[in-house]
């Protein structure tokens, strides 16, 4: 299939746009909104067919339009309603699931020119939004739903050529949507991880990489404030300058670390009879970096974990452990095997309730807060 410098362009241009967007509130209308222009159709619809229970979710551009009395166009609404009612015996859904190819195909494609005719004249889709002609791409969201996108036309039929440029764009569409999902994913689980950590005495910041502050409470720049000896920039996404000069120091040793990471002690500032410890988790993967805050006093210990079911050499394995430690240092340091430093991780993982290095460290650092209020 050959196509013309003009597709190449508008492939190009789409792909860019496809994998810049940012914001996951309305990436999906955005995303066919362009997909629309680039594919001449007349309207396109998207959603998502949960298998399990036979029930579609279903979008549509242009979307409906009411008249100027102020009332709907109730065949188009209609429409929509009848296809997510039937989706299930769709042809070009019956066609997926037998062939398991979900690239792009045309309705005409697979159906004998009869059973084609005869579909255009009992669908009620079909009838009701003048789609005589489809075109779709089906692909797994997740175990039991499938998310897909189907272009219409009343006048004329999708070429052979439109068919491939879909199908060219159909990896980069898939992957784009997994893509946002998993973000959005990540967004609700962040959300709830700052709930989790907020407390009297334990609160958490969101950096980007470039030390803007995605995200803080008024109680974090408060303590900010008051253990600060430098003022607040300008700008109030930004840290002042003695904590921010901490952080870009921190991130240059992550990007260094080897197989044995260099330790990373944690900011502590003390005041007036209380401390301030910060603690930086790197994601350079979303970056979306944490900066955990305990505020407590100067006294406390983190053998006073022994109050949430840890042993001493528990306390002091996850002590070293918060400083960035591997279990080999551990180990060298408490005259310990690897194997016995393991070991006492997993106790303290399941008293904890957690199952990595870094929410027991997380979790470690709030209840010490909490602890010594």
């Amino acid at each position: 299939m050959r196509f013309t410098g003009r597709d190449f362009a508008d492939v190009l241009d789409f792909v860019r746009d496809l994998y810049d967007q940012r914001e996951l509130d309305d990436f999906a209308d955005r995303t066919m909104g362009s997909l629309l222009r680039i594919t001449s159709a007349d309207r396109i619809i998207y959603g998502d067919f949960n298998v399990e229970r036979q029930a579609a979710r279903l979008s549509m551009q242009p979307s409906v339009v009411k008249d100027q009395d102020g009332t709907v166009d109730g065949a188009v609404n209609g429409a929509l309603s009848g296809l997510e009612r039937d989706f299930g015996t769709h042809p070009l859904y019956r066609y997926y699931l037998q062939t398991g190819d979900g690239r792009a195909h045309k309705i005409s494609q697979v159906m004998t020119k009869s059973q084609f005719q005869r579909h255009g004249q009992r669908d009620e889709f079909a009838r009701q939004l003048g789609a005589k002609f489809q075109m779709g791409i089906f692909f797994a969201a997740g175990p039991t739903v499938v998310t897909t996108i189907l272009l219409t036309r009343s006048r004329r039929d999708f070429s052979d050529r439109e068919c491939a440029l879909l199908s060219t764009l159909c990896p980069h569409l898939v992957q784009a949507f997994r893509n946002t999902a998993s973000l959005s994913r990540f967004c609700r689980n962040m959300d709830e991880l700052v709930e989790m950590l907020e407390g009297p005495t334990s609160s958490v910041i969101v950096l980007a990489g470039n030390g803007r502050v995605k995200r803080w409470t008024e109680q974090a720049r408060t303590w900010i404030a008051q253990y600060c000896r430098t003022p607040f920039p300008a700008g109030e996404n930004r840290l002042p300058d003695c904590f921010a000069e901490w952080y870009r120091c921190q991130l240059t040793l992550v990007a260094q670390e080897t197989l044995a990471p260099p330790a990373r002690e944690p900011l502590v500032v003390d005041k007036s009879g209380r401390q301030l410890t910060v603690q930086l988790i790197p994601d350079y993967f979303r970056d979306e970096h944490l900066l955990l805050l305990n505020e407590k006093r100067r006294d406390s210990s983190w053998h006073s974990l022994a109050e949430y079911g840890l042993t001493p050499r528990e306390s002091e394995v996850l002590a070293w452990v918060a400083k960035g430690k591997t279990n080999a240092e551990v180990g060298a340091i408490l005259q310990l095997s690897g194997r016995t430093v393991q070991k006492h991780l997993e106790h303290i993982y399941q008293k904890l309730g957690v199952e990595t290095r870094t929410t027991a460290t997380v979790c470690a650092l709030k209840m010490l807060g909490i602890s010594n209020h």
